[in-house]
């Protein structure tokens, strides 16, 4: 406290102790023995004058003055004690009492030590009146060494615990200034609400602003109306049980002023306040975080193009729809699609545009399927559809072509008109499927769809499984076989019809698998091909072709011998092939003109814009290019002309019928004169009988290939081949082996 305040305490103290102890003289006087020599009279006025005293004291203004000024007043009460003591008579311990108390005054007021300082007046006042009034004895001499001694530890005693509790007051004073100071000036908003009537007892600057009531209107209103009506109830629910202090677990939602929504994070602390049970809240409004969480959540589950669900969303609403369907007797049915053609969109369009109809599609699919039925984006431009209580495979097959209809409509983008179509797979659920088996069935379907043409609905069948599995085991195989030399080179000779002679051979790669015996290429190269390993199989086909072809030159100097060796369309869209043509060269000593490059002309014609910088590269090397299976792809003349070939290869396809078609005929006659005209070599593959043979040497063909010659032979057998034909020696061709048929 204060030294006014304390001044004002020590006043009215001592006014009190003046009065009750003129009082306790007024009425002992007359009704308590008097000790001997006493004079009651006498003992009567001092009582008045205390009493006088004490009303004196009373009006002083105290709270002016510090509590040091206090002090004042023991000299006139020390003169009333020995006064009382002098008119009392030879009983000291009479008036110790008042010693007591003046010294627990003391101490109540001043500061520990001012008892100590009392003691010279506390003894003048009680020897000087045992002396002058000749009252000395036995009993007043003892009476000196208890009275003084036990005032002073009194007094110390009591400044003690007054200074003790002077601190821990003064501490609960900081201490609630503190409170009111972080309460009132927190920037978080607080408020304290009556827990009987739900009225706003207090709030601070915070709350005021962020709520934008006045403290005035907080004050007037129940902390119920600034909630929304439907969450009252649950506040209430929620009071009642709360305990001391709590984090509530609930979003609560409050109402600003202007009629805002927020949402808020509430802890709160039940406290005594005003003497009321109340119930002290911090609030931090979330509204930002939670919309932040919510929009966080909404992008880990959708699809961020579409809005659609995606794979994981689709695969958990899957999984609960497998859940909920175990109790009934209906099925699941998922449906995967995919867009045909999308890839030339994006090349043609650009990414922009492709984009947009993506966004497109998945409208068109969100508008074509009930409300509880869940499309989703599995990434690029494949989707998916959940259909829950489906019937039978028919029933969502039939949905599954009523959708692929609505997207064949036109989509207006980028101001043309988009026709797309879609393959789709169906599957319905099996018992025990998980949802990543049904999405995987489904896709495998879908898959299935595409390779039959496209714009078409496949059911899954377990067949597809087994397949598939198969597909994966075999590729994991592939993925060793180079490793473990599994692959071996074929050779195919070329003959010159008009002489006999060998001028070259095909190169043909077999894969002698460990299990399934030996493979023709139907059985591996696409599977090669989607994989990429046909990078890394046909570098190895070409440098032990390229090898082998160096090695017959120098044996069989006479025939002049070139090699074959197809290239895919997967190697020739690789950047390194020109390079690793010419490094093969280099390093096995073949020439370039001795080397034969076969490029199908279907792949020319799938990929002409990628195709003819290669070619033209390849052909700078020095080796010479062929089209392959010549006649399947329907070129014009004058894309062959803008090739930079030097063979065309006619497909097996016209051979077959040139002994007995007039019209197969025609056409070869047609290849082998525009062959001419451009200055270009022909060989014709597939010949298989004699009868072939005369009618391609009737019609011009210089060169051919065939099993009526030789089937591919291991490099032995092409050897003895050679070695036979260049002594002049005639062999039978050799049979067929249905384990390299067909020839490629």
């Amino acid at each position: 406290m204060e030294d006014g305040a304390n001044g004002r305490f020590g006043g009215r103290l001592s006014a009190v102790l003046y009065v009750l102890c003129g009082s306790l003289v007024a009425v002992a006087v007359p009704l308590v023995p008097s000790a001997p020599g006493a004079n009651r009279g006498a003992l009567v006025a001092i009582a008045g004058v205390t009493l006088a005293a004490g009303g004196l004291i009373w009006v002083l203004p105290w709270y002016r003055w510090p509590r040091a000024s206090t002090l004042a007043l023991l000299p006139p009460t020390f003169a009333l004690i020995a006064t009382y003591n002098f008119f009392a008579g030879a009983d000291g311990f009479r008036y110790a009492p008042f010693f007591f108390i003046t010294f627990g005054w003391i101490g109540l007021v001043h500061p520990r030590g001012t008892s100590a300082k009392a003691v010279p007046l506390a003894a003048a006042a009680y020897l000087i009146p045992l002396g002058a009034g000749n009252h000395w004895n036995a009993i007043a001499a003892w009476s000196v060494v208890y009275v003084l001694p036990s005032g002073v530890l009194l007094g110390e005693a009591t400044a003690w615990v007054s200074d003790r509790l002077g601190r821990t007051q003064h501490s609960l004073h900081e201490r609630e200034a503190s409170f009111a100071k972080l309460f009132l000036e927190n920037p978080q908003p607080m408020w304290v609400f009556d827990l009987e009537d739900f009225y706003f007892l207090e709030v601070n600057a915070a709350a005021i602003e962020h709520y934008g009531y006045t403290r005035d209107e907080f004050l007037e209103m129940r902390v119920t109306e600034i909630r929304p009506a439907d969450d009252v109830r649950a506040f209430l629910d929620e009071v009642a049980v709360a305990p001391a202090l709590h984090h509530s677990p609930l979003a609560w939602r409050h109402v600003l002023k202007d009629g805002r929504l927020i949402e808020v994070d509430v802890t709160a602390h039940r406290v005594e306040f005003q003497g009321r049970a109340a119930m002290l809240v911090a609030i931090q409004d979330v509204t930002e975080r939670n919309g932040l969480e919510r929009e966080l959540r909404h992008r880990a589950f959708h699809d961020a193009l579409t809005d659609l669900a995606n794979r994981s969303l689709f695969a958990n609403r899957l999984e609960h729809a497998l859940a909920r369907q175990s109790r009934r007797e209906s099925s699941i049915g998922v449906v995967v699609l995919d867009l045909d053609g999308f890839k030339t969109v994006n090349d043609s369009l650009g990414h922009t545009v492709g984009d947009d109809l993506l966004s497109a599609v998945g409208d068109r699919l969100r508008n074509a399927v009930r409300p509880g039925d869940t499309v989703a984006r599995l990434g690029g431009d494949e989707f998916a559809i959940l259909f829950e209580d489906v019937p039978t495979i028919d029933h969502l097959s039939e949905q599954a072509e009523r959708i692929l209809s609505c997207l064949a409509e036109p989509f207006e983008l980028a101001a043309k008109c988009l026709v797309v179509t879609a393959s789709a797979g169906v599957t319905l659920n099996r018992p025990g499927d998980a949802p990543e088996e049904l999405i995987r069935n489904a896709d495998m379907a879908m898959y299935l769809a595409k390779r039959d043409g496209k714009a078409c609905v496949r059911r899954f069948e377990p067949a597809l499984h087994h397949a598939a599995l198969d597909r994966l085991e075999l590729e994991a195989d592939l993925r060793r076989a180079l490793h473990r030399d599994e692959f071996a080179v074929l050779y195919q000779p070329i003959v010159e019809l008009e002489t006999d002679r060998i001028s070259g051979f095909e190169a043909l790669v077999r894969w002698q698998h460990p299990r399934r015996g030996l493979l023709g290429p139907l059985e591996f190269i696409p599977l090669a091909e989607e994989t990429g390993l046909i990078i890394e199989i046909g570098r190895w086909v070409l440098e032990r072709a390229c090898r082998q072809a160096r090695e017959w030159q120098q044996k069989h100097h006479a025939l002049d011998l070139t090699i074959s060796v197809n290239l895919s369309a997967r190697q020739l869209r690789d950047a390194r092939l020109v390079a690793d043509v010419a490094a093969t060269l280099r390093d096995t000593g073949l020439a370039p003109r001795s080397l034969t490059l076969e490029i199908t002309e279907t792949v020319l014609m799938d990929n002409s814009g990628g195709a003819i910088d290669p070619l033209h590269q390849l052909k700078a090397l020095g080796v010479r290019l062929a089209i392959d299976d010549f006649g399947t792809g329907y070129s014009s003349l004058n894309y062959l002309r803008s090739l930079p070939v030097d063979i065309v290869k006619i497909d097996k396809a016209f051979i077959d019928g040139v002994a007995s078609d007039k019209e197969a005929r025609g056409l070869i006659k047609a290849i082998l004169s525009m062959a001419a005209t451009l200055e270009l070599q022909t060989v014709a593959e597939g010949v298989e009988s004699s009868d072939q043979a005369s009618r391609l040497q009737q019609l011009g063909s210089a060169l051919v290939q065939g099993f009526h010659y030789a089937q591919p032979l291991t490099p032995d057998a092409a050897e003895a081949l050679m070695t036979t034909r260049s002594t002049g020696s005639q062999t039978p061709p050799a049979p067929r082996d249905p384990a390299i048929s067909p020839q490629r």
